[in-house]
């Protein structure tokens, strides 16, 4: 009985090993969410004073307007889809045991690495098919060559824009998601 008092007393005494902190990395969860949602939010005003723009230039024509409906319904669909998935990291239950609380970050954090690129391609074509509607009614006086060659390249370049979006996402994952990602890996693993 003497040696197990000795022995409790030594535990007891023993310093806590170091370990990563939990609030560091709870505070450093809600920061990356926080920017995200202003990136959200810089990214729906700019489609929306863009599309202001262009329905006011247009507004006599109600294929172009209609065009622009369909457009800034097209981009707000993509915007909110991806919204929704960055706020649910945001609304993570920062109560619950580190291990769970870690182990829903880390799911949200990978689905949030590779969207579903046939979706967002899929909604891509919404604001396409808006941007031509809208330059059928600008185009109206025009030769069929021009008309088609400014429908194809105006798509090539929603397209292309959409895909080089892909291509900055992926950058900007590795550079501030995956380091976060990685410290949560470790806290879970301990």
């Amino acid at each position: 009985m003497e040696r197990f008092e000795e022995l409790q007393a030594l535990w007891q005494s023993q310093a806590a090993a170091p370990g990563p902190s939990v609030g560091d990395l709870m505070r450093d969860l809600r920061s990356h969410s926080r920017k995200h949602q202003t990136i959200y939010i810089v990214k729906a005003v700019a489609v929306a004073v863009l599309t202001a723009i262009m329905l006011f230039e247009v507004r006599e024509s109600a294929v172009a307007v209609a065009g622009g409906l369909l457009l800034i319904s097209g981009a707000a669909l993509i915007l909110s889809v991806d919204w929704r998935a960055n706020r649910a990291l945001a609304r993570l239950e920062f109560t619950a045991p580190a291990s769970s609380f870690a182990g829903e970050a880390i799911r949200m954090l990978r689905r949030l690495e590779r969207p579903r690129r046939v979706q967002y391609l899929a909604l891509l074509f919404g604001p396409v098919a808006g941007l031509n509607l809208m330059e059928v009614a600008m185009l109206d006086g025009v030769n069929w060559q021009w008309r088609v060659a400014a429908h194809l390249g105006f798509s090539l370049l929603a397209v292309g824009g959409g895909l080089g979006g892909f291509q900055v996402r992926a950058r900007r994952y590795e550079r501030e998601t995956r380091p976060l990602l990685r410290r949560l890996e470790t806290f879970q693993g301990e």
